[in-house]
């Protein structure tokens, strides 16, 4: 896994969080139709239709203005964004959404079972909102579109097929759909959610999840493996290496976002990672999230507090 591990504790620490405009990142099109509007902690992704604009995952409410700005940096307009597709119901994907649709009168979506619990247990995502700094204002939201397992998004030129992956919440939903550029087309995968920290035993029980949600989990992994994917994203910039790789664009000839061997990899990773997890004890889980690998991923105070650039 490299210097950090991508499926553990990556939540930005205190410091980060208190002030999030560390976390703002510059966009870039990742390729043709396809850009990155995301900050440092979430991913957020813009996709150019022809008929407007689709973003998938809206970040939490604090950083919404860095999303604005980089939607006016591309030279789109937020009037442009008709859809938003939210990959499962977790605040740090959707604590914006209800200001972006005030905003733009976007049409949102959300797989239906995570919709059903965030009708259903309000207090517990209340508590979810409260329990990092400065979250408290993200807001759940009601879909306009409650997907089912296999659903199409049909916008423009593009088809966005959805598919149920549940493990990280009961209601995950990975995507799939193609991407243009110059005549050309690459099919492009997102697995919904791959972080494994609401699989211990002590969430489990205290979101009142599946028995069989661990199990599940691997499940979902195995139903979307053979997915045919050319380009590989995360609803975190480091599942899938997304400043590393756009670094390199910027240096090399050819465009590393393209691997279509990337996605058996990254899942055989995930898988491999999951396995070690199950086998701990439930205090060497809580040894192994007490401590955020946030800023070894990416190290975004240090030049902050030597007064340098932020990259």
């Amino acid at each position: 896994m490299g210097k950090f591990n991508r499926f553990g504790n990556m939540s930005p620490p205190e410091e980060v969080m208190r002030r999030s405009y560390l976390m703002a990142e510059e966009p870039f099109q990742i390729y043709g139709n396809l850009y990155f509007v995301g900050n440092t902690w979430c991913a957020s992704h813009l996709i150019d239709t022809g008929d407007g604009l689709i973003l998938l995952d809206a970040p939490c409410l604090n950083e919404l203005a860095y999303l604005i700005n980089n939607v006016y940096k591309l030279g789109f307009e937020l009037s442009q964004i008709k859809y938003i597709v939210v990959s499962h119901a977790h605040h740090d994907h959707y604590g914006s959404v209800r200001a972006l649709v005030h905003l733009t009168g976007a049409k949102t979506f959300l797989g239906e079972i995570d919709a059903q619990d965030m009708e259903d247990h309000p207090e517990r995502f209340a508590a979810m909102h409260a329990s990092k700094p400065n979250r408290s204002l993200d807001e759940c939201f009601v879909p306009d579109v409650r997907l089912k397992d296999g659903d199409v998004i049909t916008l423009g030129n593009t088809k966005m097929r959805c598919v149920l992956t549940p493990g990280h919440t009961v209601g995950v939903m990975s995507h799939f759909w193609d991407a243009y550029q110059d005549g050309e087309s690459k099919k492009v995968g997102i697995y919904g959610g791959a972080g494994f920290v609401t699989l211990r035993e002590k969430q489990i029980r205290e979101n009142n999840m599946p028995a069989n949600i661990r199990e599940v989990f691997l499940q979902s992994i195995d139903k979307v493996w053979d997915e045919p994917v050319d380009i590989m994203l995360g609803n975190h910039p480091f599942h899938n290496d997304t400043f590393e790789k756009h670094e390199r664009a910027m240096k090399e000839t050819g465009n590393p976002f393209i691997d279509p061997t990337e996605w058996k990899r990254y899942l055989q990773e995930l898988k491999d990672c999951y396995h070690q997890f199950l086998n701990l004890t439930e205090e060497q889980v809580e040894k192994m999230y007490e401590k955020s690998d946030f800023l070894t991923y990416r190290d975004i105070v240090t030049p902050y507090l030597l007064g340098e650039k932020v990259i």
